[in-house]
């Protein structure tokens, strides 16, 4: 059985919906770069912007068709904030906008407290918001991060690949 917890999420806005990630997941959020568009790429992949001497991927989650039972017809051109996400040792960028910080209560750590689809607010596909937190006028559906970076193409850091071993590959491949 796991211990509740009070957990602290980053919410902001993406295609008009309220969303949240974990705290543990966001690493900073800036101010937006200038993004440069990566000719050939997915709809979702705004582009690529320098934050810090880093080169981002950035994505636009509004135009991340997997994510949404309807896609909304625009996706987060104007978004004004660049949220940079730590998954394992991979940094991406999602834009959004009306960044904030907020408290989702006490939430028992991998719940699996799935969100009731059948609703017609659930934007979502099944599987890709986890909780329903409490928001100002509106729900905060909290982004099940595992499942919203492996559709991505983002590997999950806690899945080992065959043979390796305490983080480090073997280099012979073997």
């Amino acid at each position: 059985m796991s211990r509740p917890r009070a957990t602290a999420l980053l919410k902001f806005r993406i295609a008009g919906t309220e969303v949240a990630l974990p705290l543990g997941v966001v690493r900073e959020v800036i101010e937006r770069p200038r993004v440069v568009p990566v000719p050939g790429s997915h709809p979702h992949v705004a582009g690529v912007a320098l934050a810090r001497g880093l080169a981002l991927p950035v994505y636009d989650l509004g135009r991340f068709e997997r994510l949404w039972v309807v896609p909304p017809t625009t996706g987060d051109e104007s978004a004004a904030s660049l949220i940079v996400c730590a998954w394992g040792e991979v940094l991406i960028g999602l834009l959004g906008r009306e960044v904030d910080l907020i408290e989702a209560g006490t939430i028992p750590e991998d719940s699996g407290e799935a969100v009731d689809q059948s609703g017609a607010d659930v934007p979502f596909r099944s599987g890709y918001a986890r909780r329903v937190a409490p928001g100002g006028r509106d729900r905060v559906m909290i982004l099940e991060a595992a499942r919203l970076f492996a559709s991505m193409g983002i590997p999950d850091p806690r899945v080992r690949e065959a043979g390796e071993e305490d983080g480090e590959k073997d280099p012979a491949g073997r």
